[in-house]
Formats: C-alpha cells, structure tokens, sequence
C-alpha cells in the first residue's frame, strides 16, 4: 500500500468528504461491472453498488483498519451480491412453493370434475328447464344470444327491439341460470 492510499484511508475515515468522493469516482464503475458479472440484472447491480458506498461512508472510522482499498471494497461488494442472491433465492423458493401448491389445488379440482355423459345431459336438461321459466321473449333473445351466436345488434334487428332490451332479456336468464347451474359452473364456463 503506497502513502497516497494510505492518506486517502485516514482522510475517508475522518469523514472527508472529498477522499469519499474521489473512491467513488475510481471504484464506482468497477464494482458496478463485478456485481452485473454476478447478478446479471443492471438495476440490482446499480443497487448493491449504491449500497456499498452507503456502508463505506457510515462505517468509515473502519478505515483505519484497511490495508488494502481494493480488496476491501470488492469484498464488501462480494459480501452484498451474496446477499442479494440468498433473497432472490429464498423468493425463488417461496414462488415455486406457491406454483407448487397451485397446480395441486389445480389438479385436485381438475381429477375430480366429472365429465361424464350423465352429468352434460343433466346440464342440458337444467338449461331447458330453467329457460322455460322464462318470458317468451327473454327466452327468445337468449336463444339467439347463446345458442344461435348471434350479436345483440342482430337481435335487437330481427325482433324489431331496443339493445336495450335484449341486454335485459339475456341479464334475466342469465340470473336465473347461475344459482341452477351452481354445481357445473366449471364446466358450463367452458
């Protein structure tokens, strides 16, 4: 270590703030490249770099224990990559558990929805009955809204109505079919 290095050391560690900036100036771009080496993401990177230099300044009575610049600064960058990268690790780990858990949950709803014909003939037959419930007309638009992919414009065309009025016609059957049709949402989502 050469007396400039030296003298820098005491002047940061008596809080000289231009020895500080002048660290920064030589080492900021340095540590920068190092921490983007190992965490590959410049934002992180710029991060840990910024991180450091806080550490630097409020432990700066430190540096009178230093003998070599460099080796600590990278050190000190070393040790807050590792950081960085035991967070993202453990963040990692808990997402991956959450997907985990998703795709059991995912696979217990799945295994146990029934796809029989039974069960497709049995919606039919709810949809029938509960259309019947309904108003002529508002069984009507259904009809041609669901079955007949028809658009409201068309409808509201060909029976001589108000959109309007067919928004209204479909609500109302609509209403009447969820709480019918509660136990086979999944399937007739689909």
């Amino acid at each position: 270590m050469n007396l400039n290095e030296i003298e820098l050391l005491q002047d940061l560690a008596k809080g000289n703030s231009r020895a500080f900036t002048y660290v920064v100036d030589i080492y900021q771009e340095r540590l920068l490249y190092f921490s983007l080496h190992y965490l590959n993401d410049q934002e992180m990177a710029k991060d840990i770099v910024q991180d450091v230099f806080s550490i630097i300044w409020e432990d700066r009575e430190k540096f009178y224990k230093v003998n070599n610049l460099s080796s600590w600064l990278f050190t000190l960058t070393k040790n807050q990559c590792l950081k960085k990268i035991e967070q993202i690790k453990v963040r990692q780990k808990h997402i991956s558990k959450l997907q985990y858990r998703y795709l059991n949950l995912t696979q217990d709803s799945l295994s146990q929805l029934d796809t029989s014909p039974f069960i497709f003939n049995e919606i039919n037959s709810i949809i029938i009955q509960t259309l019947e419930k309904l108003p002529p007309q508002s069984r009507c638009i259904f009809e041609m809204s669901r079955l007949e992919n028809k658009k409201n414009r068309e409808i509201a065309d060909e029976l001589n109505i108000s959109i309007k009025t067919v928004e209204a016609g479909i609500t109302k059957a609509l209403k009447l079919l969820r709480p019918a049709l509660k136990r086979y949402l999944a399937i007739v989502f689909f």
